[in-house]
């Protein structure tokens, strides 16, 4: 019995793995509903929440209200996220982070863990969880919408970053019971978010009188 063999040059070899590569990454990518994608960066700057309590020292901006896809009588969101900055009044030092809304059947996943993209290496973070409806998610009786919403923090310069990207910056979220779920934000929201609290920063009196003391006023 003699055996055939097949042999693809190198050029064919190369160009069927790139092909490959290709589709990994056009299957993994998150698809962003039209609507959202064609979102500027004004629009989400205009919607950008500024909460402000006098009897608090921190200022939270928030992007929640610049795209929900709140579906049902009373528009409960879906998988939808959305960026905040909170803002220490005192010295104008800022935090970020990405809060995520997670809806899947039962039961519970508790998802533990993000991996985000960065400038080079995707950057595995752990999730603080925010609320959730375990109590009334079940599997079998009257099952239930599971609900989960979690947060991770970013730095500045990364938001930055991924706001100058051509592309949606993408992260999954990862659970120990093996299920993962694909999210991104668009560049504009991004933009919007850090124009909201630039705008802000820029009136609080410690970061002015940083400004007079540079500018010698």
């Amino acid at each position: 019995m003699s055996k055939t063999r097949s042999r693809l040059s190198t050029p064919t070899l190369v160009a069927v793995l790139a092909v490959a590569a290709a589709g990994s990454a056009s299957a993994e990518a998150v698809r962003l509903p039209a609507k959202q994608a064609a979102l500027s960066a004004d629009h989400f700057h205009a919607h950008a929440r500024v909460i402000d309590d006098p009897l608090d020292i921190e200022t939270v901006v928030s992007t929640e209200r610049g795209f929900q896809t709140g579906k049902g009588l009373f528009r409960e969101p879906t998988n939808d996220n959305h960026l905040r900055a909170v803002v220490d009044k005192r010295s104008g030092a800022t935090r970020f982070e990405v809060r995520q809304t997670l809806t899947y059947p039962g039961p519970v996943r508790r998802y533990g863990e993000v991996s985000y993209q960065s400038a080079r290496w995707p950057v595995a973070a752990p999730l603080n969880r925010i609320r959730d409806n375990a109590g009334h998610c079940f599997l079998f009786e009257a099952p239930e919408v599971c609900r989960e919403e979690v947060a991770f923090d970013i730095s500045e310069s990364e938001l930055r970053r991924a706001a100058a990207a051509p592309d949606a910056w993408g992260f999954k979220f990862k659970s120990d019971t093996g299920h993962e779920h694909r999210a991104a934000i668009t560049p504009a929201e991004i933009a919007g978010l850090l124009k909201a609290v630039d705008a802000y920063r820029r009136d609080l009196p410690a970061i002015q009188a940083q400004a007079d003391t540079v500018t010698g006023g």
